[in-house]
């Protein structure tokens, strides 16, 4: 099957009025074929955004004198950083958790 196959055969599903199994199997089309086709274009429509790598390092910032501040730092690409005290911990795990949750698509 080709892309220009499935988007004919989608037209024709949607103007049938029948549920996909049965119009799939009236036409002789698979299931996996039919099911490969929609996953692949609704992909390439709606594409995931690509995560930004994580690094996990110990070692002196030049940007703080002093004391090694205790917590976590995130650097993100665009240069911003954001700083999480000592305690703060359960603030920046629901933050990544919402961040992350955004990324993942339920397949």
């Amino acid at each position: 099957m080709t892309k220009e196959e499935f988007e004919v055969l989608q037209l024709d599903l949607q103007h049938s009025g029948k549920s996909v199994k049965d119009y799939l199997q009236e036409s002789g089309v698979n299931y996996s074929t039919y099911n490969y086709w929609r996953k692949k274009l609704l992909a390439k429509d709606n594409p995931k955004p690509e995560l930004a790598p994580i690094s996990f390092t110990q070692s002196a910032d030049p940007m703080f004198t002093g004391a090694m501040p205790s917590g976590a730092t995130l650097l993100f690409p665009n240069g911003l950083r954001a700083h999480f005290g000592s305690g703060t911990e359960s603030v920046l795990m629901e933050l990544l958790t919402k961040s992350f949750v955004a990324h993942v698509l339920p397949e």
